[in-house]
């Protein structure tokens, strides 16, 4: 009992450990959720301070990627592996609301698409848009129409993701959400370009540029100044396409703007406002090396200075290979650490399940323990229940036999009262006779009901070899001698007038032959051979001076007929 209360309190110890180490998880995990807003780069530091994010528990395993995902959206940060974020899926879909099983799917199936699968990436947007449609959640439809529109343009399949596009729009703009309507009509716009719709491109993005008018979002806006510089550049309309260059200059200094506005000059022959302009540039920004490079050769270039537009071209070739093969490096670095990361998972599962299993048979073991603990006591009750019956029914044959006893003290004496033999003192006989009868087959119950008579029995059927002494103890010869004497009570005073100088030892075999035990039991009792047990009957007899009447009479049958 012990041993299982200790082990219950282990078990308790144990899971109030892994409680308050998940505690710490969900304190760091609530301070990520506040800083996203505020400070990615801040939120994104202190989700990497959970090292082994696989060891959480599956529900706050799946916040944890929920919050990496979210983190995604603010600083671009690599998507995580499809395994885990399908292992999240596996306990949104169970537990998590809509809005968080869309999200989610956006997530994986963002994964999915960086993998190249883009077959599974569309499998999981679909049902991602379902879910989403189903529960009008009109923010993340249109979102999930955005991606399915990156996969169709990936594919180059323009017109796929031009409906998609525009179908996200319609979402964003029943949801008053002015920055990702105007992004919407800014893909919208560009993929008309790709398919060389210059005066569709022109009109959607003019659209996108009149609602971005109403966002305090720069990038939003400078996205889509760049995207009608490009029109217009494609159409030759270089004023126009400076004017809208310039103006996402002013929102945002990216390389991607500049090049933008120098390859503009330099198509219009502007090419000293294009080495004006890539001046300004900082030159020594590794970021920007080999675009720099780009455009001095192009510069160099369109000025016939061949010499020097062969080196800028020969750095920006040596660069732009150096670049690819450390981009592979990463690429082949990316995916070691997603099996790495695989692997971990695998064995992190591997010692969850036997874990599991040592729960399970701990679990197992307290069961059986209680089981058993419960069947002992239920065993005890029972075993007392029928000691107490037992006992009872001891205490009425007791109780019935004293009844007797005195019936018969006062038969015998109202027997003693008839000076002649008549019918009266011959139904007066037959009525002693019965009670005697009676009175002697209620001595044999109680002896035979006696826990003492049951334990010497027992003691004989025990098989107890190389034994050497009798199985029957003093304290034991003793309570023999007083339960017979109690049972039959004339039996002293009639062994004694027998044999007055009798030993007690030969008293107590006395009443061990009178609890009516046959020979071999009585001779296993003593640990004496059956011949012995006889051979100290027969002393018995002579002792008492006993002559039995015939050959077929016994000295057990001869005592219980005359002590009375």
């Amino acid at each position: 009992m012990r041993k299982s209360i200790a082990i219950i309190i282990t078990s308790i110890l144990v899971l109030s450990g892994c409680n308050k180490q998940q505690s710490v998880s969900d304190r760091l995990l609530n301070e990520v959720e506040k800083a996203i807003a505020i400070n990615p780069d801040s939120a994104s530091n202190l989700l990497k301070g959970i090292s082994s994010p696989e060891k959480l528990d599956n529900k706050t395993f799946a916040r944890w990627c929920m919050l990496s995902g979210k983190i995604t959206y603010e600083i671009f940060n690599s998507i995580l592996p499809t395994y885990q974020l399908e292992r999240a899926y596996d306990w949104y879909s169970s537990h998590g609301s809509p809005d968080e099983q869309v999200q989610i799917l956006i997530y994986l199936g963002r994964s999915y698409f960086a993998d190249g699968d883009y077959d599974k990436a569309m499998s999981i947007y679909t049902n991602a848009l379902d879910i989403a449609e189903k529960n009008k959640l009109n923010n993340l439809t249109g979102y999930t129409y955005s991606y399915i529109g990156d996969l169709y343009g990936e594919k180059f399949m323009r017109t796929e993701a031009i409906k998609r596009y525009k179908a996200a729009a319609e979402c964003f703009k029943k949801e008053n959400n002015t920055d990702s309507y105007a992004c919407a009509l800014r893909d919208v716009g560009r993929e008309y370009a790709c398919i060389d719709s210059l005066s569709r491109a022109l009109k959607i993005l003019t659209i996108a540029d009149s609602v971005a008018r109403n966002t305090k979002n720069i990038e939003v806006t400078a996205s889509i100044d760049n995207a009608l510089g490009n029109i217009y550049a494609m159409q030759n309309k270089y004023d126009k396409a400076e004017e809208y260059f310039l103006k996402a200059l002013v929102g945002r200094e990216t390389m991607p703007d500049y090049m933008a506005l120098i390859d503009l000059y330099i198509a219009s022959g502007a090419i000293n406002k294009a080495q004006e302009l890539l001046s300004k540039i900082l030159q020594d920004n590794p970021k920007y090396t080999y675009s720099i490079k780009y455009l001095y050769y192009q510069i160099y270039n369109e000025e016939k200075n061949y010499k020097e537009a062969l080196t800028n071209l020969k750095e920006y070739v040596e660069i732009t290979d150096s670049i690819i093969y450390a981009d592979n490096q990463s690429k082949i670095l990316n995916i070691e650490s997603k099996y790495n990361h695989l692997k971990i998972s695998k064995e992190v599962d591997r010692l969850k399940i036997k874990q599991q299993s040592y729960i399970i048979v701990l679990v197992i073991c307290i069961g059986i323990l209680l089981l058993i603990i419960i069947g002992y006591l239920l065993y005890r009750k029972k075993a007392k229940e029928k000691i107490q019956r037992q006992q009872e029914e001891l205490n009425r044959i007791k109780t019935d036999l004293l009844y007797v006893s005195l019936e018969l003290e006062k038969k015998k004496r109202l027997l003693d009262t008839f000076k002649e033999k008549n019918e009266s003192y011959e139904e007066m006989q037959e009525e002693i006779s019965l009670l005697t009868t009676n009175y002697k087959q209620l001595q044999n119950k109680i002896l035979e009901n006696s826990p003492l008579h049951k334990e010497l029995i027992h003691l004989a059927n025990q098989n107890k070899p190389r034994n050497n002494k009798p199985l029957i103890t003093d304290k034991q010869w003793k309570l023999i001698a007083d339960e017979i004497t109690y049972i039959y009570p004339n039996l002293r005073k009639y062994i004694y007038s027998r044999c007055p100088d009798l030993p007690e030892q030969d008293f107590w075999y006395c009443c061990l032959y009178i609890s009516g035990f046959d020979t071999n039991t009585e001779a296993k009792l003593l640990n004496i051979t059956v011949d012995s047990v006889r051979k100290k009957r027969l002393r018995l007899r002579q002792k008492l001076n006993i002559i039995l009447p015939d050959n077929n009479a016994t000295l057990y049958e001869y005592l219980i007929e005359n002590m009375h």
